[in-house]
């Protein structure tokens, strides 16, 4: 990644953490990124672009523009400190876990926060191992909020994470072979399933709920372990 020569680049930027956080991004879209950032430095009176102006711009791009105006009840931003503290902290304490870049209540777009985790190296494939740890941190938000607020509290927030981690459980089950049961075989559940048999159906089904009910279990230990980390986490995003 380069920064064009007319932009003055601060001494603390470093391409390689925005290259890793932005895969995907065209020469244009990196283009504008640089034009973004360069902007939000130019408004803060800044002779250079700083590395936190990259973020700016990436954050921007990838999760949509910071709503400032939001009004949100301190009790909505609790819930959303140790939700995304949740996720957080289970990637932290997850051998094979993507490191975190940052974890952050300020809302965007449709979230009210986010936790960002960058690759060390670039990824050509995905292990067994780094999608259950995926599954794992997928499920911390929501433990989060049943330790913290009690099981009858918990936020429809999760709401996302439970639909990415179904959809890497049922694609590990029935794409990728990780499933002793159902066996190193493929199948086709773009139509929900329809064309294969009732039992299979059920089969993978069966499977897809192991899956993420390990994951769960696996955040609530980690989770109740860190109790007090998480805690102050959550009070760290909350200031």
């Amino acid at each position: 990644m380069l920064i064009p020569t007319q932009v003055l680049k601060a001494d603390d930027v470093d391409l390689m953490i925005i290259a890793r956080g932005t895969p995907g991004f065209s020469g244009a879209d990196l283009a504008n990124l640089v034009n973004i950032a360069a902007l939000k430095a130019a408004m803060d009176g800044a002779k250079a672009v700083s590395m936190e102006d990259l973020k700016y711009a990436k954050d921007k791009i990838m999760m949509g523009s910071e709503r400032k105006s939001a009004v949100i009840s301190e009790e909505s931003r609790k819930f959303t400190a140790f939700h995304e503290g949740g996720h957080a902290l289970v990637a932290i304490h997850n051998d094979g876990a993507l490191p975190v870049d940052k974890a952050t209540i300020v809302p965007r777009g449709m979230s009210l926060g986010m936790v960002a985790q960058l690759p060390d190296k670039d990824e050509t494939s995905v292990s067994r191992k780094q999608m259950l740890v995926r599954l794992d941190v997928c499920m911390g938000g929501r433990v989060a909020e049943e330790l913290i607020f009690g099981e009858n509290e918990v936020t429809s927030g999760a709401s996302s994470d439970l639909q990415q981690a179904t959809s890497l459980a049922r694609a590990m089950v029935t794409k990728y072979g990780m499933s002793e049961l159902v066996g190193f075989v493929s199948h086709n559940y773009d139509d929900t399933g329809k064309s294969m048999s009732t039992e299979t159906r059920l089969l993978i089904e069966k499977e897809v709920r192991q899956f993420l009910e390990r994951a769960y279990n696996n955040a609530k230990t980690i989770l109740t372990t860190h109790n007090k980390e998480l805690h102050a986490l959550a009070n760290a995003l909350l200031c």
